[in-house]
């Protein structure tokens, strides 16, 4: 699929560098953090940027498999994107591989001029899996009273709840084909299922009120026909009702993660509907 002539150009259309975040603020490993830049703003100094987590149900994928993808995101959206290397489960259990991604933020916004952007405009996303290590890495910066340091959230087809755990007849299609895969990884990604289960950092969706009211401001990607659907929903609900949800969009007549096929229309709706949000809250 990223051998499509729209990912290898935008391959072509963008720098390309890497970097080590060190340890710090606890975690115990480094992390490997590709960046890509669109060629048009490597000599920028202000440039909005991206701070990215690849799906694959925290469980398989990688930064480097990514790199066409996040490459088009970054041409298409006119912004740097750091694609973060977290680590994997079951290797590596919850919270670290989310406190990958939070200490590769901080340290991203923390050497901003070094890096070209602004650090007043970081947004962070992921899909999928990805999508979980956002939320994760919201409740974390929540916990910290440090959501100040993101401008907005954008989320995509996230994995947020222990809903596949519950009675697969009341699921959709979509959901009750991947329940038996969706048990596993949350059985893979727990540290201990069980001592967990409450924790809003391994079920996001269990972050109370007052923690919701406290997390950055967030525009949710989604689909019709995803298998996170029910879950994604109820968690926009809570955070509307919260007052930090910013916006909401479902692609119609879209599975999980049908848009990275460009070969379909879709592919080009997600691109520009990501782009509007990106122009609307994160560049003003």
């Amino acid at each position: 699929m990223c051998q499509h002539p729209n990912y290898v150009q935008a391959v072509a259309n963008c720098e390309h560098s890497e970097f080590l975040v060190p340890l710090r603020d606890g975690n115990d490993a480094e992390v490997k953090v590709l960046v890509h830049t669109p060629k048009n703003l490597k000599d920028k100094t202000d440039n909005i940027a991206m701070v990215y987590a690849h799906g694959g149900a925290v469980i398989s994928g990688s930064a480097d498999l990514y790199k066409p993808a996040l490459s088009l995101l970054a041409q298409e959206s006119g912004m740097v994107v750091f694609n973060v290397d977290y680590r994997l489960a079951p290797e590596t259990k919850c919270p670290q591989n989310i406190l990958d991604f939070y200490c590769s933020l901080k340290h991203i916004i923390e050497n901003a001029d070094v890096l070209g952007i602004d650090s007043s405009k970081v947004g962070i996303s992921g899909e999928s899996g990805g999508g979980y290590i956002c939320f994760g890495t919201m409740v974390m910066l929540a916990e910290r009273n440090e959501s100040h340091l993101v401008k907005a959230a954008f989320p995509i087809i996230p994995m947020v709840s222990d809903y596949f755990f519950s009675d697969s007849r009341s699921m959709t299609e979509e959901e009750r084909d991947n329940a038996c895969g969706m048990r596993s990884a949350w059985k893979a990604i727990a540290k201990d299922l069980e001592e967990q289960w409450t924790s809003p950092l391994l079920f996001p969706d269990k972050s109370p009120d007052s923690l919701l009211e406290k997390m950055p401001p967030t525009v949710v990607f989604s689909a019709e026909f995803d298998m996170f659907i029910t879950e994604t929903e109820r968690m926009v609900r809570r955070l509307r009702r919260a007052g930090t949800l910013l916006d909401y969009c479902c692609m119609p007549g879209v599975g999980h993660g049908s848009y990275f096929n460009a070969s379909l229309q879709c592919h080009h709706r997600f691109h520009a509907y990501y782009k509007m949000a990106v122009e609307e809250y994160l560049r003003k």
